[in-house]
């Protein structure tokens, strides 16, 4: 299920980044070059929206930005490991290493929810964050995201 949104394009792998925005304004940037948006605005300005009400920085060094929007037609998955990790204000404190954006038009409620709720659980399993964090090429990141969504 996961892995059918994802491909190699889509993962991010950054030694560092100064601030979240920046890193999410990257991983939107990713879904934009590959055609998959037209354009960049009104999708930050939806997580932005959604940051301010609260931080999707979970805990355990994970951050699950996500929105809905009509600015996109079918749902949107993008992965970013940041090796020295960064400070998206999460709920433990921790600095995040782990992000996956979410961002599906309003009529996908379903499936997003359902994308969020795979994505919370697999995160849930140290394994699982401890081998994303391990993985140095997006091809890697794809398997144990395989591996991982059952």
């Amino acid at each position: 299920m996961i892995e059918e949104l994802l491909d190699e394009d889509l993962i991010l792998i950054v030694d560092e980044v100064e601030d979240k925005f920046k890193l999410i304004e990257m991983m939107v940037d990713r879904t934009l070059s590959k055609g998959l948006i037209m354009t960049r605005e009104p999708i930050m300005e939806k997580i932005r929206e959604r940051e301010e009400l609260e931080s999707t920085g979970v805990v355990e060094g994970i951050a699950i930005p996500h929105a809905r929007t009509e600015a996109v037609k079918d749902l949107l998955l993008v992965v970013a490991i940041v090796k020295k990790g960064l400070d998206f204000q999460s709920l433990d404190g921790k600095l995040v290493s782990i992000v996956f954006l979410i961002v599906a038009p309003e009529e996908a409620k379903k499936n997003y929810i359902n994308v969020l709720a795979r994505i919370s659980r697999m995160c849930r399993q140290e394994e699982f964050r401890s081998a994303l964090k391990e993985s140095t090429l997006p091809s890697e990141i794809l398997e144990v995201i395989r591996e991982y969504d059952m």
